[in-house]
């Protein structure tokens, strides 16, 4: 599955798994592309991690927490 296909898929198992607002990206550093996801409400995160794990294992998944508001404040996209 193509990575753009599989960000799809991992937004729709999220939106089930947290109420905070949250962002699914693809992102690469220097051990490749990967997937990124990023939220607001941290206790949601062990939730999160494990869907990821038990059904997209086999692709690098990570999950981001970052501070409240800052998903829809434009800084995390430089705007």
């Amino acid at each position: 599955m193509r990575l753009r296909d599989l960000v799809e898929v991992i937004k729709s198992d999220v939106i089930d798994l947290t109420d905070g607002p949250f962002e699914v990206d693809i992102e690469s550093d220097d051990g490749g592309t990967h997937i990124v996801i990023s939220i607001e409400f941290h206790e949601d995160a062990k939730g999160i991690m494990r869907r990821m794990i038990d059904e997209h294992g086999g692709n690098r998944i990570l999950v981001k927490l970052v501070p409240e508001g800052y998903i829809h404040s434009g800084i995390n996209k430089g705007d």
